[in-house]
Order: C-alpha cells, then sequence, then structure tokens
C-alpha cells in the first residue's frame, strides 16, 4: 500500500509539472473565393474567373527557460489549391526582442506598399507587373530579430539575415545544395515610428503621421554584376475616418553585367474613407519608371478604386484595376475586375 501511495504521488506530481509546462496548439484561418475578369489587356483571355484559396495556419505555443515563449506556426498558404509549399517559423519572444528561424517574413517586403487601401494595393489583384522592395516572403531560410518597441522610443525594428538567398527550405539536419552558385548572403530591415511620442510634436496633428523605411540587399558572385539592392520610405496620415499615404521605393534586381544599370523608382498613393465601420472605400495609385541603361525609359502605372463591406463575419470586396504600359512595354494594358467574398474563422 505504501509503495502504491508512493507512485500515486509521483505520478501526480508528474501530470502536475506536464500541465504547467504543456504547450497549445492552434488553428486559425480564412476561406476566400472570388471572380476575377480581365477586361482588357496582356492577360485578358477567355477562361474560368473562379478562384478560391484557403488559409490556414498551425500555431503551437510552449514556454522555456523560466518566462521565453516559443511560438511555431505552419501556414499553408493556397496548399490545398495551386501551390506546394508552406510557410514555417519557430520564434523565440524575449525580454529583448524577437528571434525568429523561417523561410518567410522578410522585413523589407513587409512594406514594400503600406499605403492605406480598403481591400488590396493597386496591383494586389494581379493588374500590373512590378519590382517591389525587399525578397519574397516565401523561400530562403532565414534569421530575423524584431522588436515593436525600441527602448520605449516607440520605433519598431525589423532585421532579416540570409545566410545564403537561394530559395531553398530546408528540413531540419540539412543544408541546401549548391543549385544556386551566383546567390550569396542577403539582408533587409525595417524601421517604423509614430510621431506621436516626440515631445511637442507627439501633442499635435503631426502626431498622426508614421513614417516608415526599409532596406534589402544581397550580393551577386558574378564578376562585375549588379547586386540586388532596394529602398523605401513611407509617410502615412490618419485623421478619423479619412488615411492618406505615399511611398517613395527604388529597387536594383541582379545582372549579367554592371553596365546593364537597370533600376526601377517607383511612387505609390493611397486614400482611403471609413464610411462606417462596416465600408470602406480607396484609391490606390502604384506608377513605376523602368531605367535602362542607353534605352528610353519606361513608365507603368495602374489606378485602382477598392471598396470593402464587413458584415456578419462576411467581407465583400471589389477592386477595378487599369494598368497603362504594362510590363514595361508601351501601349500594353493590363486591366482586371475583381469580387472577392472572405470569411475569417
Amino acid at each position: 500500500m505504501k509503495t502504491l501511495k508512493i507512485l500515486a504521488v509521483l505520478l501526480a506530481g508528474l501530470f502536475s509539472f506536464n500541465a504547467a509546462n504543456a504547450g497549445e496548439m492552434t488553428v486559425t484561418g480564412s476561406m476566400q473565393a472570388t471572380y476575377q475578369s480581365e477586361t482588357q489587356g496582356v492577360n485578358s483571355t477567355t477562361g474560368n474567373p473562379l478562384g478560391l484559396n484557403t488559409d490556414l495556419v498551425f500555431t503551437g505555443t510552449t514556454e522555456v527557460l523560466d518566462g521565453t515563449a516559443v511560438t511555431w506556426t505552419m501556414a499553408t498558404d493556397g496548399t490545398f489549391l495551386g501551390e506546394t509549399g508552406a510557410d514555417h517559423t519557430l520564434a523565440f519572444a524575449t525580454n529583448f526582442g524577437t528571434i525568429t528561424i523561417g523561410n518567410t517574413g522578410d522585413s523589407a517586403d513587409a512594406v514594400d506598399d503600406i499605403t492605406p487601401s480598403a481591400f488590396e494595393e493597386a496591383n494586389g489583384s494581379g493588374s500590373g507587373t512590378y519590382v517591389d522592395t525587399g525578397f519574397s516572403t516565401s523561400g530562403s531560410m532565414n534569421l530575423k530579430y524584431s522588436n515593436a518597441d525600441v527602448l520605449g522610443t516607440g520605433v519598431a525594428f525589423n532585421y532579416s539575415y540570409y545566410p545564403k538567398l537561394d530559395y531553398a527550405t530546408n528540413n531540419e539536419k540539412s543544408a541546401s545544395a549548391n543549385a544556386s552558385a551566383t546567390a550569396r548572403s542577403a539582408n533587409s530591415w525595417s524601421l517604423a515610428s509614430n510621431l506621436s511620442k516626440i515631445p511637442v510634436v507627439g501633442d499635435s496633428a503631426l502626431g498622426n503621421l508614421k513614417v516608415t523605411v526599409g532596406y534589402n540587399q544581397s550580393d551577386n558572385s558574378v564578376t562585375a554584376a549588379d547586386d540586388t539592392e532596394g529602398g523605401t520610405i513611407a509617410l502615412n496620415y490618419a485623421m478619423g475616418p479619412v488615411s492618406l499615404g505615399y511611398q517613395k521605393a527604388a529597387s536594383q534586381v541582379a545582372g549579367t553585367a554592371a553596365s546593364s544599370k537597370t533600376f526601377y523608382k517607383n511612387d505609390i498613393y493611397g486614400v482611403a474613407f471609413a464610411v462606417n465601420d462596416a465600408f470602406a472605400i480607396s484609391y490606390n495609385v502604384y506608377r513605376s519608371t523602368k531605367h535602362n541603361n542607353g534605352v528610353a525609359n519606361v513608365e507603368q502605372e495602374t489606378k485602382a478604386i477598392n471598396a470593402a463591406y464587413t458584415v456578419g463575419g462576411l467581407t465583400i470586396a471589389l477592386q477595378d484595376a487599369q494598368t497603362d504600359n504594362a510590363a514595361y512595354v508601351l501601349t500594353n494594358e493590363d486591366n482586371t475586375r475583381t469580387i472577392s467574398l472572405k470569411t475569417a474563422f
């Protein structure tokens, strides 16, 4: 009987210990159905206009080292229809910021177009082809550091480092092959701050202004070749139901020779108006000029009207977008009209 009591006490202690340190697993996501018509342009072909996407995010949380929160996420963004990859991250939240290992979430790409919109970016529904700031949000394995409030200043800082920008996702205990011999290390970062915490300025109308900057860079091992590099600065201002935004960006993509000197300068505008808690509209513009060494520059421009209405957990949205000189080809047009039904769970 004494032995039985001891075993009972040990088991109770074991289960008590596990309960205190056990993690949690949650599943969230969204479902979206769209109808898109290619009204005119390079993509206007006769086809099925219906689209469907289901995003699932599996999140596991636990705690280690006396209070360090650990979060694992796997996002199946489009995996069920049209894609084969998934986004993985493992994040350690400390008192000094969050350190993340994963294959998604580039710091500069996250701020490539942050002007206000009721539904999508100007080219968010496929109208126009642009070179954005930052690296693709899915692909290469990277280390990321983020701090939402550096030393209480209100400044948010994010930094991503890629040991090799080869867009390969590795399993544990493995390394990517040298499939892309010209790929080297890369990094990107972003800073964002509301002026509300600046003395005197924060108490004025300028306190509603948010300033965001981003930068990305990667080397090219080809002799005398262009590196990949980009930078952006965004100003967003909100006052009541009205939001205004302007963003300037420049990008250079890797070339076979530095003499090509191909780069892009972008101007992005957005104005959004919340009619009420359920209905919002916006007007968005993305203007980009492609600069070619010895060749005439070409300006591509997308103008889009967005509207979104949310009722009972369902968001009904519309974008009508028109692009001139699509893909930086003179007289090309790429116009789309998209209707979206989306709900989260």
